[in-house]
């Protein structure tokens, strides 16, 4: 029974009877070659499936260094941001602290204008009070200064010639006159 199943190619029923049995081996000969020659094709295609799939897995790979130099970078600038952000805040404190310092001195420096100004209305005061002193102190200080003058002429006239001396000796005449009145 298993053989009436299986029939050589030339000898089944219905089949078409102009093959011959050695059409029939030059098939399976050709169909060898045909076999080989996809074998081939299929090895040719694994080849270069997997040189496509090599230079895609380097591009991958330089793509993946790139970006990993690329966030190397990042880390490094973010560094530098972090560290100049430091200094900046550092700055920002020092120049809060000196303007309260200057605050401070600007402040100093006003309550001695303050007292400066205080001073300056006494002063204004007494010197007030000086121009109202009454016309005695005047005429003292006045003749305090004629006197003065006089001693000078004294010496001046005991240094020169006779006639400039007598000037001299009238003009203190008149002087002594004068320094009489105001008193």
């Amino acid at each position: 029974m298993s053989q009436e199943k299986v029939k050589p190619v030339g000898e089944e029923q219905g089949s078409n009877p102009s093959f011959t049995p050695d059409e029939v081996s030059n098939v399976k000969q050709d169909m060898g070659k045909v076999a080989l020659a996809v074998a081939v094709l299929a090895v040719f295609l694994l080849i270069i499936f997997y040189y496509t799939v090599n230079s895609k897995v380097q591009e991958f790979s330089e793509k993946v260094e790139v970006i990993e130099e690329t966030r190397t970078m990042v880390q490094d600038i973010d560094e530098k941001v972090d560290s100049e952000m430091r200094d900046i805040q550092a700055d920002m404190r020092q120049v809060t602290q000196k303007a309260e310092g200057t605050a401070d001195d600007l402040q100093k420096a006003e309550e001695k204008i303050s007292g400066i100004e205080g001073k300056v209305e006494d002063m204004d005061e007494r010197i007030a009070e000086l121009e109202d002193l009454p016309d005695v102190v005047r005429n003292m200080v006045l003749g305090g200064m004629l006197e003065e003058i006089s001693q000078k002429a004294d010496y001046v006239g005991s240094q020169v010639s006779e006639e400039q001396k007598e000037k001299l000796e009238e003009a203190r005449r008149i002087m002594d006159e004068v320094r009489k009145e105001m008193q």
